[in-house]
Formats: structure tokens, sequence, C-alpha cells
């Protein structure tokens, strides 16, 4: 590396060890890391670029060309000027600067997102899906991602301990947000009632032990189930958390539950449901509409 970006190295590595950094998710931190030392460190190299300071303000548009030489998209390199203006205002150098995606790029992204939220006739193909092998348990977890909105790794956290089947209840104690209950159906319940039957008969022996496998391996069903039913196609970003998107979406437009009570349910505030979250279908408006016309 050029003598010329020992310094801004310096300055990344030190922002990545800083606790504060270090207490981060792990899924955070790798994504600091690949911008930062991946991408903003390489530039700065090549650009020449001795210190981070308020002055790269007059860099920020060179590293918007060399990113886009590097085939990012605009909504990726929305992304790292993002994680670049943040760090840089840790470091106590901060820059103003807008990206403007470009019109046909916002459009293009715009209908490949709409196309990507799934149907009251997807969720149902995939409630109905039939697992070859372990089929109670991959069930039940599909069953708990629609029910619940819970976030996948929430639910890889679930134990045996937090689920009463008399009250159809689960407590979420593993969040990155807050702990919450969550609910499931009286059908569900009977699913849920087979994996307990397959308990020791002291059940407080088996109370600490998870209920469902890993968030990898949970990823990895879900995503081969979607695949066989032609729900996802490569790149398309379906996956287990777009179920959390379709729950947000039904209980507030189908089931006209409050934001308020949504944003509860699903352990995040009704800002970020209403702006992240909410994706209604064209059978969803359509129902408003007939529903307001009488």
């Amino acid at each position: 590396m050029l003598n010329t970006a020992i310094e801004t190295e310096n300055q990344i590595d030190s922002y990545l060890n800083h606790p504060h950094t270090v207490g981060l998710s792990t899924e955070t931190r790798k994504a600091y890391g690949c911008v930062l030392k991946g991408h903003l460190l390489k530039f700065c190299e090549k650009a020449q670029v001795v210190s981070l300071d308020s002055g790269f303000e007059n860099k920020m548009e060179d590293f918007v060309q060399y990113l886009l030489s590097q085939d990012a998209n605009p909504y990726t390199i929305q992304h790292y000027l993002t994680i670049t203006k943040f760090f840089l205002n840790k470091i106590g150098h901060p820059v103003k600067h807008t990206y403007k995606i470009p019109r046909d790029a916002k459009r293009r992204h715009d209908l490949k997102h709409q196309k990507r939220w799934f149907s009251d006739h997807d969720v149902a193909r995939c409630i109905t899906y039939h697992f070859e092998s372990m089929h109670t348990r991959n069930h039940l977890f599909v069953r708990v991602l629609v029910e619940t909105g819970a976030r996948v790794n929430e639910i890889a956290h679930i134990k045996i301990g937090d689920v009463s089947l008399s009250k159809r209840t689960i407590l979420i104690t593993f969040s990155k947000t807050v702990p919450r209950p969550v609910f499931f159906s009286q059908e569900t319940g009977v699913f849920m009632g087979r994996i307990f039957d397959g308990l020791p008969e002291d059940q407080a022996d088996a109370a600490d032990q998870n209920l469902f496998p890993g968030k990898s391996r949970i990823y990895k069903i879900i995503v081969a189930m979607l695949q066989d039913l032609g729900l996802k196609s490569p790149g398309d970003c379906r996956g287990p958390h777009t179920f959390r998107h379709y729950t947000a979406t039904y209980l507030h437009y189908v089931k006209n539950m409050k934001l308020t009570s949504v944003a509860a349910l699903l352990g995040d505030t009704p800002e970020t449901i209403s702006s992240r979250y909410l994706h209604p279908t064209a059978e969803m408006l359509q129902s408003e509409v007939e529903r307001a016309f009488g």
C-alpha cells in the first residue's frame, strides 16, 4: 500500500476497533468493514488521500466515480456513502454530500421492488407446502414467520420454555430491539403440540433447548422452498425476512390493525413499520377501495 494511505488506514482501523463499533451487531460490523476497508481505503490509496478529514468532502464525487468503476449500482453507492459519512462524522470530520440516484435507475428499482413482496396467494402456497424431511418442524416455523412477523434470528433463538401452548403465546427473549410476546393461531398450536409431544416427559429439562434450527439453516430451508414453488429467482432478495414485511402489511391493510399495534407486535417503531414494511399488494388496495365505496 502507498505510504500516503497509511494514516487513513490507521483512522479506519481505530474506528473499527473502537468499543462502540465492536459492540454493534456482526452484520453491521461486516458492512462497515466492507465499505471502509474494501472500498474507501482502496480509493484513498488510488487518489493518494493522506488523511481523512473535513476536506474529504471535495473528494466525495471522485469516490462516487470510483464506486461506479467497480460496477456498484446506484443504491449500493448510496448505502456506501451513508456509511462513509457516518464514519467521518464519528471521527470528528462531518461532510455534507448528497448523492441523487438517477431517475431511470430509481424507476427500475421501484419496479423490481414492487414485484418482491408476497401476495396472499404466495403465502398460502408456502403454508401448504410439504417438506420432504422434518415437515412438522419446518412447516411450523413457516407458520410462525407468517403469523408473528418475528425476525429470523429471533425465531432461531426461541426456546421450548418460551412457548405457552395454552395461551398460544411465544415470548421473544432474543431480539435486537425489544423482548415481547407474539401469538400463534389454534391451527399452528396443533403443530406446536406435535413438537411438544416428542419431548421428554420432564419438559423442564428441555426448557432451555432451541425449538428451531439456527438462522442460517432456517434461511436455507426457506429459500429452497421458495425456489421449489417458483417464488424466488436469483437476485430477487426474497427470503425469510420477506414474511415479516407481509405480516406487517397484512395486519395493517387487511385486518385494519393500528400501526402502533403492528409496531408493538413486530418489535419496531411505527415510523419504521410505515416507511419500510408496508407494501400493499394490488389485491389489498382493491379491497380498500371497495370497502371505501361500500
